[in-house]
């Protein structure tokens, strides 16, 4: 089959369809994962890795859970059911942690692995985001990185991988799931072990760029590719980020792979290796957040919180617009600021009315490319605030550091609308957030046409952050829509989430791998 021939062969959601699986599609809360799990798994733990530490170290006997909702889930999950998780050491304590279940629960074991400082800044910020993000974010000018770097990177893996196969000789998991891109060769060095495993799954968060043909694909792009395809499934956000993954392999391999809609066969060194290119976007707890949105002492917070930051009623009659990003170039916020420029041109009214809270973290200050970028937008929202401030209003707000989400679910809920900007993004929750926050409520969300909700999700009002003069008219235009039109968006919106929500995103994942025979088996079919 050939690489133009991909698109749309299979069901996104096939995995609900599985012979003899347990139903996902109605899962709705923690207890319903739990009940899935148990019914597909048994008694037997997950293991899962990952580049961060799901909890916070703040002291002897006390955890604390940063902001993360997808890996908040599969903490609540360990937390029910038991487990184990393998991740990068970022803060201090022991290496190893009980992390404790509420009453009754058994709670996880949470090994976290000290990486020396030289091999870790190699690893994380020299080759995970100083090549790997900004080549799958279709950034290649601020792509930079060494050969030691990606040597620091392979080693990174290689001693994840280690722990891991030191795990399973302590105990018997259902399944390694493993995450993202600064662990994609994990899968990879517990094959060349030789061991027995269990079956292995990934879930590669961010996008999948089109194959390079000009100046031919990268050596390290085969190598990741080669380290994907070990193990027995691979989940993508969107159906079109999976098939440009599918064209990057039959480039790499041609004749030797095949692809049926729903197992991909390559031929390689030793054998075939089957594995099961998924799509599954992700999700969150939209429940969760509209509780928080609606409770009265987090709205009262939210208030006050918006008073002192000078957004209240009185010195911002016109209300704010929310976006909230990490402090990263892939997150646009140079043209959101351009949108915003563009929208007091188009309407002078707004003026002295109507600001922009921006919640942006700092990260990755210690690779140049984010820290010229965080200087640059600095810079741009102080020039706007020069060129257009009126007494004790100022068009640009922001605020830099992470908020928790009992904060944020007010703020969504009492702004006037949201601007999602990312100039790529693999799916984008802030987004799914703020909707869920709205429960039905007037305020528009406007979403860049280039992340993963708006390539998933029907009824969004799109932007460009190519175009700040037409996704600025997009804007005013939905400022002033009937709010009772906006309503009716939202709700469809919110009925959407609440079915496809991170329950059913995780269930999905993990349903596949755990029954599926072919899966199970963990080794190489030998070539006929």
């Amino acid at each position: 089959m050939t690489p133009s021939s991909l698109a749309l062969l299979d069901d996104p959601h096939s995995a609900d369809n599985l012979s003899g699986s347990p139903d996902i599609a109605g899962l709705r809360g923690p207890e319903d994962l739990v009940r899935f799990y148990r019914e597909a798994a048994g008694t037997a733990p997950l293991l899962v890795v990952t580049n961060r530490e799901p909890v916070v170290w703040k002291g002897e006997g006390c955890l604390s859970l940063p902001p993360g909702g997808v890996s908040q889930t599969i903490h609540r999950l360990l937390s029910r059911t038991g487990g184990r998780w393998i991740a990068l050491r970022d803060s201090g304590g022991p290496d190893g942690l009980r992390v404790p279940g509420d009453e009754g629960d058994p709670g996880y074991r949470l090994d976290r692995m000290e990486i020396p400082p030289a091999l870790m800044e190699g690893h994380y910020a020299g080759f995970s985001n100083g090549v790997l993000w900004p080549f799958f974010h279709d950034e290649p000018s601020r792509i930079s990185g060494s050969v030691e770097d990606l040597v620091a990177y392979r080693e990174v893996n290689r001693r994840v991988a280690a722990r891991v196969l030191e795990s399973l000789r302590e105990s018997s998991p259902s399944l390694v799931w493993v995450h993202d891109y600064q662990m994609a060769l994990v899968g990879r060095e517990m094959r060349r072990s030789g061991s027995a495993l269990p079956p292995l799954a990934f879930f590669w968060h961010i996008p999948w760029v089109e194959t390079p043909v000009s100046g031919g694909i990268p050596r390290w792009l085969g190598e990741i590719v080669t380290g994907l395809l070990s193990y027995d499934q691979v989940g993508f956000q969107t159906e079109l980020y999976r098939d440009r993954f599918l064209e990057t392999v039959f480039a790499l391999f041609g004749s030797r792979a095949s692809w049926d809609g729903e197992t991909l066969s390559v031929a390689m060194e030793g054998g075939i290796r089957r594995i099961h290119p998924g799509v599954f976007p992700i999700s969150i707890d939209p429940d969760h957040f509209r509780m928080m949105a609606r409770d009265p002492a987090n709205t009262l917070r939210a208030r006050l919180f918006l008073s002192d930051l000078g957004l209240d009623e009185k010195r911002a009659p016109g209300g704010y617009l929310i976006s909230v990003d990490r402090l990263d170039y892939s997150k646009g916020f140079l043209e959101r600021l351009d949108m915003l420029e563009a929208l007091y041109a188009l309407d002078p009214s707004r003026l002295g009315r109507l600001s922009l809270l921006q919640v942006a973290p700092s990260t990755r200050l210690s690779v140049d490319a984010y820290r010229r970028y965080a200087e640059a937008a600095e810079s741009r929202a102080a020039e706007l605030n020069r060129r257009y401030a009126k007494g004790d209003w100022r068009p640009v707000v922001t605020v830099s550091r992470s908020l928790d989400p009992s904060l944020l679910a007010p703020l969504y809920n009492l702004s006037r609308g949201c601007l999602v900007t990312a100039t790529r993004d693999g799916m984008n929750l802030v987004a799914k957030e703020f909707l869920a926050s709205q429960d039905g409520g007037g305020s528009p969300l406007f979403v860049s046409r280039h992340t993963g909700t708006a390539m998933t999700m029907e009824g969004l009002s799109l932007v460009d952050p190519a175009d700040p003069a037409l996704s600025a008219r997009m804007i005013h235009e939905g400022l002033i829509l009937d709010p009772r039109r906006v309503e009716k968006k939202n709700r469809e919106a919110l009925a959407f989430l609440r079915e496809h929500n991170v329950y059913r995103w995780m269930a999905s994942n993990l349903v596949r791998p755990l029954l599926s025979a072919s899966s199970r088996s963990g080794t190489l079919a030998r070539p006929a």
